[in-house]
C-alpha cells in the first residue's frame, strides 16, 4: 500500500476531523472505524469527481484504490446527523450523490465540492440549508455537564443519531486512543491499564477486531 494521508482537527464543533489522501500506487486500503460518518470527495486519475456519504462502521472495511486517485474526507462529530437520510448513519451504508462540474447535489441543494482547507465553510452552508442537524443529548454525553436524561434515553439518542450504540462508540474511541499511545511508544501494559482494559490481551483483542491489525503492526492504521 502506498498512500499519503494528511489530517487536521477543526475548530468547527460539528466536524471531528478533515482528511486528505493521495494514492501513490494501486492497492487496497483498510478503512477503520473512527466513530464518525463521512462526506467524501474522490477524484479519479482522469479528473472525474465522485461525492458520496459513508455511514458508521464497527469493523474494518477494505477499499480498493488506484494510483493517481486523491480524496478529501470530512468526518462529522458524533452528535451530527443528516436531516433527511437515516440510512447513511445505519451501519457502513454508502450513498452516492450527483456531481455537476464543481458542485454536488444533496437533498435538492447544490453545494461546492469539499476542500481540505475550507471544509468549515461547506459545513456551515449545509447547516444553513437545513441538511445537517445536531442532537444536544449526544453532544453533551461526554462533557462534564451532560444533559439531564435517563441512561436509557441517552442510549436511544445515541443509536438514533449515530447508527451505533453508545458502547460501540466508546469501544471504538478507546481503541483509537490505545493505537495513538502505542504508536507514540508507550508500553502495551501501561496503555491497557490507563485506558481501563481488563488486561493487555483484552486490549490486543479489541484493537485486532476494530482496527484489523495487531499492536505489533499498526503502520497501516491512520484514522486515530
Amino acid at each position: 500500500m502506498a498512500q499519503k494521508h494528511t489530517s487536521r482537527s477543526s475548530p468547527h464543533p460539528w466536524i471531528d476531523t478533515v482528511w486528505q489522501t493521495v494514492c501513490l500506487s494501486d492497492g487496497i486500503y483498510k478503512s477503520t472505524p473512527d466513530g464518525s460518518w463521512d462526506l467524501i470527495l474522490s477524484v479519479a486519475p482522469d479528473g472525474r469527481s465522485a461525492v458520496f456519504l459513508s455511514g458508521q462502521a464497527t469493523e474494518p472495511v477494505e477499499v480498493p484504490y488506484v494510483e493517481g486517485e486523491h480524496s478529501v474526507v470530512i468526518s462529522f462529530a458524533a452528535h451530527v446527523y443528516l436531516a433527511h437520510d437515516r440510512q447513511v448513519r445505519t451501519g457502513a451504508a454508502i450513498r452516492f450523490l450527483d456531481v455537476r462540474e464543481d458542485r454536488f447535489l444533496l437533498d435538492g441543494v447544490e453545494l461546492p465540492l469539499p476542500t481540505f482547507l475550507d471544509a468549515e465553510t461547506l459545513v456551515d452552508q449545509m447547516i444553513a440549508a437545513g441538511l445537517l442537524l445536531s442532537d444536544d443529548v449526544v453532544a453533551r454525553a461526554f462533557t462534564e455537564q451532560p444533559k439531564a436524561a435517563s441512561k436509557r434515553s441517552v442510549q436511544g439518542h445515541f443509536k438514533n443519531t449515530t447508527g451505533i450504540t453508545q458502547k460501540d462508540f466508546q469501544v471504538i474511541r478507546r481503541a483509537q486512543e490505545a493505537v495513538r499511545r502505542l504508536k507514540a511508544g508507550q508500553s502495551g501494559a501501561a496503555v491497557a491499564f490507563d485506558l481501563g482494559y481488563t488486561d493487555q490481551p483484552h486490549m490486543i483483542r479489541s484493537i485486532k477486531k476494530i482496527m484489523g491489525s495487531l499492536p505489533s503492526n499498526l503502520d497501516a492504521v491512520h484514522k486515530i
